[in-house]
């Protein structure tokens, strides 16, 4: 079977469990906006600041470094087995002590039983990483598809069910308990691979000598996914926090998740044509200029029926979200772009590249972030994070071409006809809207996505006709 069979049927499956995932978790989310309030959201949120720290770091890199690695592969995953529960009980252990300073910090007494229970996730975590990332190493992505949805729908039942009762924050909690236990029960049902409780140290010191890169790359990562959150929650207050956090997630709804589904079949499909450097390439351009015609006219549309959105799914109490949502939908889009590189980075063997953009962008929050946070709310914050993101892109671009022998322009070149379908498209959008401004949100909410689709394809009809069939061709396979 050849590679780009693999890749194709990687994105099909994983199109498909992430898919799944992506209507559970709207239906989800709609759900628990309705039943909860947003003090619930940004409590919550504030919690994860520290779970979610050390879910950067829970297998150390260790689980890019298999999936790096073509040497050994039996012992460095035994190996590995060992690794992975120990990181987990130490993280917890970390995560439990720190909880009072945390909740200090942000003067939430809450906050303290809140981050000590979520930190379980870690212990439960650790027990299903390897058979996840042998599963994602040798491309078998159907085998994770129940996986994946399963554990989702448990945490659904049990977060509405809790909430419908008046739980409150402790719906999401105890929810995302639940997720962690189904996920490990259900993937190592569906991995063939068992251990053979051997331990090699040298296979140890190889494996986190690839991952320190990784790890300090997520390290930054992690800061710049927090640093917004943090000063949004210590200058503002907890339901302030929850509007930013239901406009994030909404941003990326179908941008980076969209990248996420790429980047788990491209790394270790990348991986595998590492030594090529005209496959690499080819299959690098070729990423990009199918995600862009999904995602700009994604991002860009739903920047154009906000308020309509908002207002109809979530109702009146969300419009406040709906300036910030309008800005994040760009930081969307930049974020799905950076992801792919960071595939072909990691491929490449070169992590380091992650860490000093990432670090680059960092700084340029960081100068940017107080005064637009404190002067314009959670508007300038999402501002704030947007407008470095923009630079770092072209610098990301720019390393990426320097991997695969490509100049920025030819790069800019595969981006070019979403782009510019989706400008066309908004152009239509609002003047529709300006002529049917009397009708009902919902009525103008459902016309300006069909003419919005509409549009859009007619332009890369006329434009991209080759590139469609193309893509057809592909989806028919």
């Amino acid at each position: 079977m050849s590679l780009k069979t693999i890749i194709l049927q990687g994105v099909l499956w994983v199109s498909l469990s992430t898919g799944s995932l992506k209507i559970i978790n709207v239906i989800i989310g709609i759900i628990l906006a309705r039943l909860l309030e947003p003090e619930d959201f940004g409590l919550v949120a504030l919690a994860l600041i520290t779970v979610n720290f050390f879910e950067m770091f829970r297998d150390l890199g260790i689980g890019s470094a298999l999936i790096h690695n073509k040497n050994e592969e039996d012992i460095a995953a035994d190996t590995a087995f060992f690794i992975f529960p120990v990181i987990g009980i130490v993280f917890y252990a970390i995560s439990y002590s720190i909880a009072p300073t945390i909740a200090d910090f942000f003067k939430e007494d809450e906050l303290e039983t809140i981050i000590r229970v979520l930190s379980l996730a870690f212990v439960i975590w650790s027990f299903g990483s390897l058979p996840r990332t042998l599963l994602i190493k040798d491309l078998k992505f159907k085998k994770m598809v129940i996986p994946k949805v399963l554990p989702k729908i448990g945490y659904a039942a049990t977060a509405i069910t809790m909430a419908f009762h008046g739980f409150g924050v402790w719906s999401l909690v105890f929810g995302r308990l639940v997720l962690e236990v189904l996920s490990v029960i259900t993937i190592w049902h569906a991995s063939d691979w068992r251990p053979s409780l051997k331990f090699n140290r040298k296979i140890a010191v190889m494996l986190f000598s690839f991952g320190k890169h990784v790890m300090i790359g997520a390290f930054i990562v992690f800061l710049i996914s927090i640093v917004d959150i943090t000063f949004i929650g210590r200058i503002w207050s907890s339901d302030i926090l929850g509007y930013y956090i239901i406009a994030l997630s909404i941003s990326g709804l179908f941008t980076t998740q969209i990248a996420v589904i790429l980047s788990e079949v491209l790394f270790p499909a990348f991986s595998m044509i590492q030594d090529n450097k005209e496959k690499l390439g080819c299959a690098y351009l070729s990423t990009m200029k199918y995600l862009s015609i999904v995602i700009f006219p994604a991002a860009f549309g739903l920047m154009t029926v906000a308020w309509y959105f908002i207002k109809v799914v979530y109702g009146d109490k969300w419009l406040p979200v709906v300036d910030v949502l309008e800005i994040l939908c760009i930081y969307g889009v930049i974020r799905a772009m950076l992801k792919i590189s960071e595939n072909l980075y990691l491929a490449a063997g070169r992590p380091e590249i992650i860490t000093r953009i990432n670090c680059l962008q960092l700084i340029l929050i960081l100068i940017l972030i107080y005064p637009l946070t404190f002067h314009y709310g959670i508007l300038g914050t999402g501002i704030s994070v947007t407008l470095p993101s923009i630079f770092i892109l072209i610098l990301g671009l720019v390393e990426s071409g320097r991997i695969i022998d490509k100049s920025l322009l030819s790069i800019i070149k595969t981006i070019l006809p979403g782009l510019c379908g989706s400008v066309i498209m908004v152009v239509v959008v609002l003047m529709l809207q300006n002529l049917i401004s009397s009708y009902s949100p919902v009525l103008i909410l459902i016309l300006s996505i069909a003419m919005g689709s509409f549009s859009y394809f007619i332009f890369l009809w006329i434009a991209q006709k080759d590139k469609l069939e193309e893509l057809k061709h592909i989806i028919a396979r």
